[in-house]
């Protein structure tokens, strides 16, 4: 009942005394949906056959919402996959960087709703969008996003400037922890090799007890 009424401005629903009414669309989805505070005010665009609401958080991992004609889809396809390649490029060329899409994409929470003409799903319960076009003669799904939040989003952001800077700042503090996290890997892995390398107790294991080699003239373990 909430998600009809977050993609039915103003229609107001009451069920068992339960009142549901969405002002914002999207954006109360969101709202509703985040259990804490947003890193910077949530991006609310709107276009023809097309509503996005956008912003990140200090959690880990993505999260989205996606909805076709009305349909929640929880699986995603490929309206959300052209989201999600769309939304790295936008910021790429905003920025002039060419920072990494799981960068730009970590801690994002997002919605998504698309129309489209003659949907196809790719299961009877229609969780997940297969449509590779809009319509019949439209753009395909990847085109229509593009075009849209190319000039939506990057204009939101030329005019908020604010926002376009705490998202720059969210950018670059995922990419500095990925880059810190993918060093204490590598020094983890070779403080193992060396710690493996040079233990005392280890010979190679060509040589065995009671070869005549000096090397084991001692009771030290050998492992084969």
């Amino acid at each position: 009942l909430w998600n009809y009424a977050y993609l039915n401005r103003g229609l107001c629903i009451n069920f068992n005394g339960e009142r549901y009414e969405s002002e914002n669309g999207l954006k109360d989805l969101l709202d509703r949906n985040i259990d804490e505070e947003p890193l910077y005010p949530i991006i609310h665009l709107e276009g023809d056959d097309i509503e996005v609401a956008i912003t990140h958080t200090q959690s880990y991992g993505e999260d989205y919402y996606s909805f076709v004609n009305g349909q929640y889809t929880p699986q995603g396809g490929t309206h959300q996959i052209a989201f999600r390649e769309t939304i790295a490029k936008v910021i790429r060329d905003h920025y002039g960087k060419s920072f990494e899409a799981q960068d730009i994409r970590a801690s994002i929470t997002a919605a998504i709703s698309v129309k489209v003409m003659e949907p196809v799903f790719e299961s009877q319960t229609k969780t997940k969008l297969g449509s590779q076009d809009v319509g019949p003669d439209g753009p395909s799904m990847r085109s229509f996003v593009n075009d849209f939040l190319s000039r939506s989003l990057d204009n939101y952001l030329h005019k908020n400037p604010e926002i376009a800077s705490a998202l720059l700042r969210k950018i670059t503090q995922s990419e500095r922890e990925r880059k810190e996290m993918a060093g204490v890997k590598k020094l983890a892995r070779d403080r193992a090799k060396k710690a493996s390398v040079h233990n005392k107790k280890l010979r190679d294991c060509r040589v065995h007890l009671g070869d005549k080699d000096d090397r084991i003239a001692d009771t030290s373990i050998f492992i084969c």
